[in-house]
């Protein structure tokens, strides 16, 4: 009898052993849509770091960036997502406050951008602007001057309160206008055609032809050329300089597997990561891939820049204001 025991017991153990042997840690990244789509980097970045650390990397996502950080609020994180990628600069500060992440020591020295951050690393960023077709406008303006005197010249927005190019948009005007920044709004209502709230449907609006202008990105333009051939859609160039957007990401003080998460911070600012993010997520890398990635730097050149702005709540708040005291007026 005590031999059959032991027999059943050395049986379990040999159908269990596999299993164990096969499992594989597990990293959970919570992220936006987009990011981890088929067209995006996600799948790519996916391979690329599961192929180094025998894990299954899996991704949760949510509509937006601001989604991202009001899911983890809410629930305080537990769903035990390691990692949130996919914040912008205009959340640091918020998400700092509420104590949701813990400190990095990822060396972040030698980067294309000037970054220092306890909580955060950034792994891409780019530069609103606004697009128009060559084909129909000839003399674009080259400064939010000359764009205010061009009445003639439509545009579409997006809703600050909503959209993140539209908060871009009011950090923008404010980092060069400041106090005059309602006056400016003002100036150019009449040629805000469409409001929308995303920028999905105002970009739609722009490419149907319902305007001349479309807020977005300097880098629009090299999805347009290297995606569709298409080489008419252009970014204006302000001489007062462009407001940016950096995207970042940072581990969640509750995370299940500390490790890992380390790990893919580290690796995020490597050229495995990196790579996929020009004609992935159609920003601009924060490694100087510049070399091999000409021809996406070609169509989507650096634009003059301003200082990167993290705003607290009360400044977005503010920025917000002096756009919607322009409507009512």
């Amino acid at each position: 009898m005590k031999g059959l025991t032991m027999n059943f017991k050395i049986l379990i153990i040999t159908l269990l052993l596999p299993f164990s042997v096969l499992a594989k840690d597990e990293l959970k990244i919570f992220t936006y849509g987009s990011f981890n789509s088929d067209w995006g980097p996600g799948p790519n970045i996916e391979k690329e770091f599961e192929s180094s650390c025998n894990c299954d990397l899996i991704w949760n996502t949510a509509d937006s960036s601001g989604a991202l950080l009001s899911r983890v609020k809410l629930t305080n994180n537990k769903e035990g997502y390691d990692i949130l990628l996919g914040l912008d600069d205009s959340l640091v500060d918020e998400a700092k406050k509420n104590n949701l992440f813990i400190k990095h020591s990822v060396q972040t020295d030698g980067l294309d951008i000037g970054w220092k951050d306890e909580y955060f690393t950034p792994f891409d960023y780019g530069y609103f602007s606004f697009i128009y077709d060559s084909d129909k406008l000839n003399q674009p303006p080259i400064s939010f001057k000359e764009l205010a005197e061009r009445d003639e010249i439509s545009i579409i927005i997006m809703d600050p309160r909503y959209s993140t190019p539209g908060l871009g948009l009011a950090k923008w005007i404010n980092q060069i206008y400041k106090d005059e920044a309602s006056n400016f709004w003002s100036e150019i209502q009449d040629q805000i055609v469409i409001t929308s709230k995303s920028w999905s449907d105002g970009y739609g609006l722009f490419l149907e032809g319902e305007s001349d202008l479309v807020l977005s990105y300097t880098t629009s333009p090299a999805y347009h050329s290297l995606v569709e051939g298409s080489t008419q859609y252009k970014s204006l160039k302000f001489k007062e300089g462009h407001a940016s957007q950096i995207e970042v990401m940072g581990i969640l003080n509750n995370a299940s597997n500390l490790d890992l998460a380390r790990s893919f911070l580290e690796f995020s600012l490597t050229n495995g990561f990196q790579q996929h993010i020009p004609q992935g997520n159609w920003m601009y890398p924060v490694l100087n891939l510049k070399e091999s990635q000409k021809e996406f730097y070609d169509a989507a050149p650096l634009p003059v820049s301003l200082d990167q702005v993290f705003p607290s709540s009360e400044e977005k708040d503010s920025w917000i204001a002096s756009w919607e005291k322009s409507i009512i007026e």
